[in-house]
């Protein structure tokens, strides 16, 4: 899992480097104090019946999570503070109990998390969002002998995903209490099978201390007014690769198993012309075409006429069925050096029969320099089953306006 230490080095760069950096080069900004917070929340709710391990009479009746969260808010006096929402990010704990310890154990994750105000509805409520990303580790995973029911965690270290949506009530210029609803992904992606994954939903509560908060006449301030920004097409472009494993047959193979511990290599090409008319959001078309290995595959098993002992044979498919085109619409919630973004597509073109014609893509992107960027993500069909985790680097190429200013 080195990839996704990575991911948590390259989150962790564009979210912290940008503020230091601005402290570094203004006297005034150092000495004004960075706001800051701790928050604890407490989550109680379900895990979807996705898979066979946790459904029917496997069914997991409820589950529940605590977090400890430690962040850094906005001061509110720029326009950019206001144009996206106050935005916020830091670092937090999560500790998960399933039931289960025997075939799941017991969970804790690592993350990074960044979140901003949707609408404010008046001084004291406001709708927000936030998202997680981070390394959830002590799961007991799929072993054949000793867990050989739990096909959702092929590994002990699983990718930690989630988002939410709540409503602030700012009780005092202290203290926040924040009620919403979180969604929360377990895999890692397809990296080692079996990897159904698990998915939950949960109401929760949050109890939440600041720090140096600005005042409340700061943020209802109407003197700092972003620009008026005019509607424009970015054209993205990017470049994807990653491997993956799948599951393969044993009728009539000789194979023991369904999963065999072999890394198929998968590369993308994207083009997306974004549509772009606000701070926080764009959206637009986008194609994907995939080249991936494990197309067609088949594998078996085979005795040496040499050394007489049993090796697991693979050979790949054909090299024109290895190749997917997809169409699908992006849209992309915008902050100054980070943005996260979701695909729903269909392939057009549908080499890899092993996956399904509709698909999903979610994932991170942080802008390395000017028009320069990365992104890490999952791509998945039927909203729950990974396909793969994957890197992207990109380039944005800013169009011209789709209609001119007034004068």
């Amino acid at each position: 899992m080195n990839r996704i230490f990575f991911v948590w080095a390259f989150l962790a760069g564009l979210l912290f480097y940008p503020e230091s950096a601005v402290a570094a080069d203004s006297g005034d900004e150092i000495k004004t104090k960075k706001p800051s917070f701790i928050a604890v929340d407490a989550k109680g709710g379900w895990v979807f019946p996705t898979n066979d391990f946790v459904s029917g009479k496997n069914k997991i009746p409820y589950y529940s999570s605590f977090s400890l969260k430690y962040g850094f808010g906005s001061k509110g006096d720029t326009w950019q503070d206001k144009a996206y929402g106050m935005p916020y990010y830091g670092l937090g704990f999560y500790s998960g109990n399933f039931l289960r310890k025997k075939d799941l154990g017991l969970p804790f994750a690592l993350y990074l998390f960044q979140g901003a105000t949707i609408r404010r509805f008046n001084p004291k409520w406001s709708l927000n969002y936030e998202w997680n990303l981070g390394m959830s580790f002590n799961w007991k995973s799929y072993d054949p002998f000793d867990n050989p029911n739990n096909v959702a965690l092929g590994s002990s270290v699983n990718v930690y995903v989630a988002g939410s949506m709540y409503m602030k009530w700012r009780m005092n210029d202290v203290f926040d209490l924040n009620m919403g609803l979180s969604l929360t992904h377990f895999s890692n992606g397809a990296y080692r099978l079996p990897n159904k994954g698990l998915n939950l939903v949960a109401p929760y509560l949050e109890l939440v201390y600041n720090i140096n908060r600005p005042q409340l006449s700061t943020l209802l301030s109407s003197d700092l007014t972003p620009p008026e920004m005019e509607k424009h097409i970015v054209h993205d472009l990017l470049f994807n690769i990653t491997s993956r494993q799948i599951r393969f047959d044993t009728t009539g193979t000789g194979l023991p198993s369904r999963y065999i511990d072999r890394q198929f290599k998968v590369f993308g090409l994207g083009y997306a012309p974004m549509i772009v008319n606000s701070y926080k959001y764009r959206w637009g078309p986008s194609m994907e075409v995939v080249y991936d290995e494990s197309s067609g595959a088949r594998a078996w098993r085979e005795k040496h006429p040499v050394d007489g002992l049993y090796y697991d044979r693979v050979e790949l498919g054909d090299v024109w069925d290895r190749f997917s085109i997809g169409l699908s619409m992006k849209g992309e919630v915008t902050m100054p050096h980070i943005s996260i973004f979701a695909n729903f597509g269909y392939n057009l073109l549908h080499g890899n029969k092993y996956d399904y014609r509709f698909y999903q893509i979610m994932g991170v992107k942080g802008y390395l320099k000017d028009n320069l960027f990365g992104t890490f993500g999952i791509r998945a069909s039927r909203f729950s089953k990974a396909q793969y985790l994957y890197w992207s680097l990109g380039y944005s190429f800013e169009g011209k306006p789709l209609k001119k200013k007034n004068k």
